[in-house]
Protein backbone atom coordinates (compact mmCIF):
# COMPACT_ATOMS: atom_id res chain seq x y z
CA UNK A 1 0.00 0.00 0.00
CA UNK A 2 1.35 3.10 -0.77
CA UNK A 3 1.46 6.26 1.60
CA UNK A 4 -1.41 8.19 0.01
CA UNK A 5 -3.52 5.03 -0.02
CA UNK A 6 -2.86 4.13 3.72
CA UNK A 7 -3.50 7.98 4.02
CA UNK A 8 -6.99 7.77 2.42
CA UNK A 9 -7.51 4.47 4.64
CA UNK A 10 -7.28 7.04 7.63
CA UNK A 11 -8.99 9.91 6.34
CA UNK A 12 -12.29 7.59 5.03
CA UNK A 13 -12.22 6.07 8.63
CA UNK A 14 -11.71 9.30 10.17
CA UNK A 15 -14.21 11.25 8.42
CA UNK A 16 -17.40 8.42 8.26
CA UNK A 17 -17.05 6.63 10.84
CA UNK A 18 -16.14 9.19 13.51
CA UNK A 19 -16.44 12.82 12.21
CA UNK A 20 -19.50 13.04 9.79
CA UNK A 21 -21.43 10.93 12.60
CA UNK A 22 -20.93 12.98 15.89
CA UNK A 23 -21.62 15.80 14.08
CA UNK A 24 -25.07 14.91 12.32
CA UNK A 25 -26.14 13.68 16.19
CA UNK A 26 -24.32 16.18 18.45
CA UNK A 27 -23.83 19.86 16.09
CA UNK A 28 -27.28 19.85 15.38
CA UNK A 29 -29.95 20.93 17.67
CA UNK A 30 -33.69 19.54 17.39
CA UNK A 31 -34.67 22.46 15.19
CA UNK A 32 -31.54 21.55 12.78
CA UNK A 33 -29.68 24.13 12.49
CA UNK A 34 -26.12 23.86 13.78
CA UNK A 35 -23.82 24.75 16.91
CA UNK A 36 -20.71 26.80 16.28
CA UNK A 37 -18.67 24.49 18.49
CA UNK A 38 -18.50 20.90 19.89
CA UNK A 39 -16.04 20.95 23.36
CA UNK A 40 -13.54 18.68 23.40
CA UNK A 41 -16.27 16.04 25.32
CA UNK A 42 -18.14 16.10 22.01
CA UNK A 43 -21.20 18.24 23.59
CA UNK A 44 -22.17 21.49 21.81
CA UNK A 45 -21.34 24.95 23.22
CA UNK A 46 -24.34 27.33 23.72
CA UNK A 47 -24.91 30.90 24.00
CA UNK A 48 -22.94 31.60 20.79
CA UNK A 49 -24.07 33.69 17.85
CA UNK A 50 -24.88 31.39 15.31
CA UNK A 51 -23.20 32.90 11.90
CA UNK A 52 -24.95 32.11 8.67
CA UNK A 53 -21.46 31.79 7.41
CA UNK A 54 -21.10 28.39 9.26
CA UNK A 55 -24.76 27.37 8.86
CA UNK A 56 -24.08 27.50 5.23
CA UNK A 57 -21.10 26.24 4.98
CA UNK A 58 -22.68 22.75 6.94
CA UNK A 59 -24.95 22.48 4.79
CA UNK A 60 -22.48 21.81 1.95
CA UNK A 61 -20.62 19.39 4.33
CA UNK A 62 -23.36 17.01 4.57
CA UNK A 63 -24.51 17.73 0.97
CA UNK A 64 -21.41 16.58 -0.11
CA UNK A 65 -21.17 13.72 2.41
CA UNK A 66 -24.48 12.55 0.83
CA UNK A 67 -22.22 13.05 -2.60
CA UNK A 68 -19.68 10.64 -1.64
CA UNK A 69 -22.21 7.78 -0.67
CA UNK A 70 -22.38 8.90 3.10
CA UNK A 71 -26.85 9.13 2.76
CA UNK A 72 -27.45 9.83 6.18
CA UNK A 73 -25.93 13.60 4.98
CA UNK A 74 -29.21 14.55 3.48
CA UNK A 75 -31.07 13.90 6.53
CA UNK A 76 -28.85 16.24 7.49
CA UNK A 77 -28.69 18.93 4.76
CA UNK A 78 -32.00 19.52 3.86
CA UNK A 79 -33.46 20.36 7.47
CA UNK A 80 -30.58 22.63 7.49
CA UNK A 81 -30.99 24.38 4.27
CA UNK A 82 -34.62 24.84 5.43
CA UNK A 83 -33.73 26.45 8.43
CA UNK A 84 -31.40 28.93 6.93
CA UNK A 85 -33.83 29.99 4.55
CA UNK A 86 -36.64 30.74 7.02
CA UNK A 87 -34.33 32.33 9.59
CA UNK A 88 -31.56 33.93 7.33
CA UNK A 89 -32.99 35.64 4.54
CA UNK A 90 -33.47 39.32 4.71
CA UNK A 91 -36.79 40.87 3.05
CA UNK A 92 -34.02 42.64 0.23
CA UNK A 93 -32.73 39.00 -1.34
CA UNK A 94 -29.12 39.52 1.08
CA UNK A 95 -28.71 37.47 4.23
CA UNK A 96 -28.13 38.51 7.58
CA UNK A 97 -25.00 37.98 9.47
CA UNK A 98 -26.43 35.67 12.75
CA UNK A 99 -28.98 34.50 14.42
CA UNK A 100 -28.87 33.05 18.41
CA UNK A 101 -29.41 29.58 20.02
CA UNK A 102 -33.30 30.28 19.33
CA UNK A 103 -32.86 31.70 15.81
CA UNK A 104 -33.98 35.22 16.33
CA UNK A 105 -31.69 37.90 14.59
CA UNK A 106 -28.47 39.11 16.12
CA UNK A 107 -26.97 40.52 13.17
CA UNK A 108 -29.06 42.25 10.33
CA UNK A 109 -25.93 43.17 8.97
CA UNK A 110 -25.05 41.41 5.02
CA UNK A 111 -21.19 40.19 4.87
CA UNK A 112 -19.76 39.57 1.66
CA UNK A 113 -18.26 36.37 3.05
CA UNK A 114 -21.31 34.81 4.55
CA UNK A 115 -23.04 35.95 1.51
CA UNK A 116 -20.23 33.99 -0.49
CA UNK A 117 -21.10 30.74 1.47
CA UNK A 118 -24.72 30.74 1.36
CA UNK A 119 -24.53 30.85 -2.99
CA UNK A 120 -22.02 28.16 -2.23
CA UNK A 121 -23.90 25.95 -0.37
CA UNK A 122 -27.10 26.91 -2.47
CA UNK A 123 -25.18 25.33 -5.19
CA UNK A 124 -24.45 21.94 -3.18
CA UNK A 125 -28.10 21.83 -2.67
CA UNK A 126 -29.34 22.29 -6.14
CA UNK A 127 -26.39 19.71 -6.95
CA UNK A 128 -27.08 16.91 -4.52
CA UNK A 129 -30.17 17.29 -2.57
CA UNK A 130 -32.36 18.52 -6.03
CA UNK A 131 -33.90 21.59 -3.89
CA UNK A 132 -35.71 23.83 -6.65
CA UNK A 133 -35.28 26.63 -4.48
CA UNK A 134 -31.31 26.66 -4.83
CA UNK A 135 -31.13 28.25 -8.07
CA UNK A 136 -33.46 30.85 -8.11
CA UNK A 137 -32.11 31.87 -4.76
CA UNK A 138 -28.86 31.86 -5.84
CA UNK A 139 -29.58 34.26 -8.72
CA UNK A 140 -31.29 36.26 -6.87
CA UNK A 141 -28.78 36.71 -4.11
CA UNK A 142 -26.13 37.58 -6.36
CA UNK A 143 -28.35 39.97 -7.89
CA UNK A 144 -28.82 41.49 -4.45
CA UNK A 145 -25.28 41.91 -3.91
CA UNK A 146 -24.37 43.43 -7.28
CA UNK A 147 -27.59 46.03 -6.78
CA UNK A 148 -27.03 46.88 -2.70
CA UNK A 149 -22.94 45.76 -2.61
CA UNK A 150 -20.87 46.68 -5.59
CA UNK A 151 -18.10 49.46 -4.94
CA UNK A 152 -17.16 51.83 -7.14
CA UNK A 153 -13.57 50.86 -7.10
CA UNK A 154 -14.49 47.42 -7.64
CA UNK A 155 -15.27 44.18 -6.77
CA UNK A 156 -18.39 44.39 -3.82
CA UNK A 157 -17.97 46.19 -0.69
CA UNK A 158 -17.19 43.36 2.30
CA UNK A 159 -20.11 44.17 4.18
CA UNK A 160 -23.37 46.46 3.90
CA UNK A 161 -23.00 49.25 5.14
CA UNK A 162 -19.42 49.41 3.44
CA UNK A 163 -15.78 48.80 6.07
CA UNK A 164 -12.46 48.48 5.56
CA UNK A 165 -9.98 47.55 5.09
CA UNK A 166 -11.28 45.98 1.80
CA UNK A 167 -10.00 42.44 1.93
CA UNK A 168 -9.14 39.43 -0.86
CA UNK A 169 -11.13 36.64 1.48
CA UNK A 170 -14.34 37.37 1.11
CA UNK A 171 -13.66 38.09 -2.94
CA UNK A 172 -11.97 35.12 -2.95
CA UNK A 173 -15.01 33.06 -2.01
CA UNK A 174 -17.54 34.62 -4.35
CA UNK A 175 -15.26 33.29 -7.20
CA UNK A 176 -15.55 29.86 -5.04
CA UNK A 177 -19.80 29.81 -4.93
CA UNK A 178 -19.70 30.65 -9.24
CA UNK A 179 -17.51 27.94 -9.98
CA UNK A 180 -19.41 26.02 -7.85
CA UNK A 181 -22.29 26.81 -9.91
CA UNK A 182 -20.71 26.55 -13.26
CA UNK A 183 -19.85 23.33 -12.32
CA UNK A 184 -23.50 22.32 -11.67
CA UNK A 185 -26.16 24.46 -13.35
CA UNK A 186 -24.27 27.66 -15.08
CA UNK A 187 -25.51 30.57 -15.87
CA UNK A 188 -24.06 33.57 -17.29
CA UNK A 189 -24.79 35.82 -14.21
CA UNK A 190 -22.51 33.45 -12.41
CA UNK A 191 -19.39 33.43 -15.15
CA UNK A 192 -19.71 37.47 -14.88
CA UNK A 193 -19.56 37.26 -11.17
CA UNK A 194 -16.69 34.81 -11.47
CA UNK A 195 -14.85 37.35 -13.41
CA UNK A 196 -14.63 39.98 -11.16
CA UNK A 197 -13.51 38.25 -8.19
CA UNK A 198 -10.21 37.20 -10.95
CA UNK A 199 -9.72 40.77 -12.49
CA UNK A 200 -9.41 41.87 -8.50
CA UNK A 201 -6.93 39.13 -8.29
CA UNK A 202 -5.12 39.70 -11.54
CA UNK A 203 -4.72 43.50 -10.99
CA UNK A 204 -4.68 43.79 -7.13
CA UNK A 205 -4.12 41.15 -5.13
CA UNK A 206 -1.41 39.34 -6.87
CA UNK A 207 1.65 42.00 -5.67
CA UNK A 208 5.15 40.20 -6.21
CA UNK A 209 3.49 36.58 -6.84
CA UNK A 210 1.63 36.57 -3.93
CA UNK A 211 -1.75 37.32 -2.47
CA UNK A 212 -1.90 40.15 -0.14
CA UNK A 213 -4.93 40.09 2.22
CA UNK A 214 -5.83 43.72 2.86
CA UNK A 215 -6.28 47.05 1.17
CA UNK A 216 -8.07 50.45 1.16
CA UNK A 217 -10.58 51.64 -0.18
CA UNK A 218 -8.99 52.50 -3.61
CA UNK A 219 -7.22 48.64 -3.68
CA UNK A 220 -3.33 50.27 -3.02
CA UNK A 221 -2.23 47.72 -0.05
CA UNK A 222 -2.78 48.93 3.22
CA UNK A 223 -0.45 50.88 5.03
CA UNK A 224 -0.27 48.63 8.56
CA UNK A 225 -1.38 45.23 7.49
CA UNK A 226 -0.59 45.27 3.48
CA UNK A 227 2.66 43.35 4.04
CA UNK A 228 0.32 40.23 5.00
CA UNK A 229 0.86 37.04 3.33
CA UNK A 230 -0.70 33.94 4.17
CA UNK A 231 0.46 30.71 2.87
CA UNK A 232 -3.28 29.32 3.11
CA UNK A 233 -4.34 31.97 0.68
CA UNK A 234 -1.92 30.67 -1.70
CA UNK A 235 -3.01 27.27 -2.14
CA UNK A 236 -6.75 28.27 -1.91
CA UNK A 237 -5.80 31.13 -4.37
CA UNK A 238 -4.04 28.26 -6.99
CA UNK A 239 -6.89 25.53 -6.40
CA UNK A 240 -9.53 28.24 -7.16
CA UNK A 241 -7.14 29.38 -10.66
CA UNK A 242 -7.01 25.69 -11.87
CA UNK A 243 -10.51 25.62 -11.21
CA UNK A 244 -11.50 28.83 -13.25
CA UNK A 245 -10.01 27.42 -16.81
CA UNK A 246 -11.21 30.11 -19.58
CA UNK A 247 -12.71 32.15 -17.49
CA UNK A 248 -8.54 33.23 -16.46
CA UNK A 249 -6.07 35.01 -17.61
CA UNK A 250 -2.86 32.99 -17.06
CA UNK A 251 -4.57 30.81 -14.73
CA UNK A 252 -2.41 27.72 -14.71
CA UNK A 253 1.01 29.34 -14.52
CA UNK A 254 0.04 31.78 -12.05
CA UNK A 255 -1.58 29.20 -10.09
CA UNK A 256 1.76 26.54 -10.27
CA UNK A 257 3.38 29.79 -8.95
CA UNK A 258 1.71 30.48 -5.95
CA UNK A 259 1.35 26.79 -5.39
CA UNK A 260 5.33 26.64 -4.78
CA UNK A 261 5.21 29.92 -3.40
CA UNK A 262 3.45 28.79 -0.55
CA UNK A 263 5.44 25.03 -0.37
CA UNK A 264 8.89 26.95 0.12
CA UNK A 265 8.17 30.05 1.72
CA UNK A 266 5.47 29.26 4.08
CA UNK A 267 6.10 25.78 5.78
CA UNK A 268 7.89 25.45 8.73
CA UNK A 269 8.55 21.81 10.19
CA UNK A 270 6.17 20.76 7.54
CA UNK A 271 3.32 22.77 8.07
CA UNK A 272 1.66 26.22 6.10
CA UNK A 273 2.49 28.49 9.15
CA UNK A 274 -0.08 31.73 8.96
CA UNK A 275 1.54 34.53 8.03
CA UNK A 276 4.52 35.22 6.31
CA UNK A 277 6.23 38.47 4.58
CA UNK A 278 6.83 39.14 0.88
CA UNK A 279 10.28 38.32 1.52
CA UNK A 280 9.29 35.19 3.11
CA UNK A 281 9.74 35.87 6.46
CA UNK A 282 7.86 34.66 9.32
CA UNK A 283 5.55 37.58 10.88
CA UNK A 284 2.77 34.81 12.47
CA UNK A 285 4.45 31.20 13.20
CA UNK A 286 1.32 29.67 14.58
CA UNK A 287 -0.78 26.95 12.46
CA UNK A 288 -4.56 26.19 11.60
CA UNK A 289 -5.67 23.52 10.22
CA UNK A 290 -7.69 25.24 7.62
CA UNK A 291 -4.42 26.28 5.66
CA UNK A 292 -3.19 22.80 6.23
CA UNK A 293 -6.10 21.24 3.92
CA UNK A 294 -6.10 23.59 1.37
CA UNK A 295 -2.04 22.78 0.37
CA UNK A 296 -3.93 19.06 0.75
CA UNK A 297 -5.97 19.49 -1.83
CA UNK A 298 -4.14 21.80 -3.74
CA UNK A 299 -0.85 19.52 -3.26
CA UNK A 300 -3.12 16.66 -4.95
CA UNK A 301 -4.39 18.56 -7.70
CA UNK A 302 -0.25 18.63 -8.81
CA UNK A 303 0.62 15.31 -7.43
CA UNK A 304 3.12 16.65 -5.27
CA UNK A 305 5.11 13.76 -3.56
CA UNK A 306 4.36 15.41 0.05
CA UNK A 307 0.82 15.20 0.25
CA UNK A 308 1.15 12.00 2.01
CA UNK A 309 2.99 13.10 4.82
CA UNK A 310 0.78 15.71 5.64
CA UNK A 311 -2.19 14.07 5.90
CA UNK A 312 -0.56 11.95 8.32
CA UNK A 313 1.00 14.87 10.35
CA UNK A 314 -2.65 16.25 10.14
CA UNK A 315 -4.20 13.19 11.69
CA UNK A 316 -0.92 13.46 13.92
CA UNK A 317 -2.04 16.03 15.67
CA UNK A 318 -4.81 18.43 14.65
CA UNK A 319 -7.18 15.08 14.48
CA UNK A 320 -6.07 13.27 17.21
CA UNK A 321 -8.39 13.98 19.44
CA UNK A 322 -9.46 11.83 23.02
CA UNK A 323 -13.00 11.74 21.10
CA UNK A 324 -12.70 11.09 17.53
CA UNK A 325 -14.24 13.13 15.30
CA UNK A 326 -12.84 16.56 16.58
CA UNK A 327 -10.24 18.72 16.14
CA UNK A 328 -8.04 20.86 17.03
CA UNK A 329 -8.10 24.17 15.00
CA UNK A 330 -4.94 26.39 15.88
CA UNK A 331 -1.29 25.91 17.67
CA UNK A 332 1.13 28.54 18.70
CA UNK A 333 4.54 29.14 17.12
CA UNK A 334 5.49 27.28 19.72
CA UNK A 335 3.59 24.03 19.59
CA UNK A 336 0.95 24.51 21.78
CA UNK A 337 -2.87 24.96 21.23
CA UNK A 338 -5.44 26.65 23.44
CA UNK A 339 -8.57 26.20 21.90
CA UNK A 340 -10.87 25.13 24.26
CA UNK A 341 -13.15 23.31 21.75
CA UNK A 342 -13.39 22.64 18.31
CA UNK A 343 -15.32 25.01 15.79
CA UNK A 344 -17.29 23.61 13.46
CA UNK A 345 -16.42 25.86 10.37
CA UNK A 346 -13.26 23.75 10.22
CA UNK A 347 -15.33 20.93 9.19
CA UNK A 348 -16.15 22.78 5.71
CA UNK A 349 -11.99 22.73 5.15
CA UNK A 350 -11.69 19.40 6.19
CA UNK A 351 -14.23 18.04 3.70
CA UNK A 352 -13.08 20.15 0.49
CA UNK A 353 -9.51 18.26 1.00
CA UNK A 354 -10.78 14.90 1.95
CA UNK A 355 -13.42 14.86 -0.96
CA UNK A 356 -10.94 15.03 -3.49
CA UNK A 357 -8.18 12.60 -2.00
CA UNK A 358 -11.26 9.98 -1.52
CA UNK A 359 -12.37 10.25 -5.20
CA UNK A 360 -8.08 9.74 -6.18
CA UNK A 361 -7.31 6.16 -7.26
CA UNK A 362 -4.67 5.82 -4.81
Amino acid sequence: MTALAAAQTRVSNWLFDHALPLWAERGVDAGGRFFEQLDFNGRPVLGQRRRTRVQARQIYVFCEAAALGWEAGRGVGQPGLDCLIATGRRDDGLWVGATDDDGAVTDAAPDLYDLAFVIFALAAAHRVLGDARARPLALQTLAAIDAQMAAPQGGWGEALPPRLPRRQNPHMHMLEAMLAWQATAPDPAFATAARVSLDLCRRHFNVGGAIREYFGADWRLDPQKGRVIEPGHLEEWAWLLRQAGPLATEAEATAEALHRRAVTQGRRDGFLIREIDPSGATLDGGRRLWAQTEAVRTGLSFNDDGVADLLHRILDTHLATDVPGLWIDSYEADGRSNDRAAPASSLYHLMTAFSELLRLNA
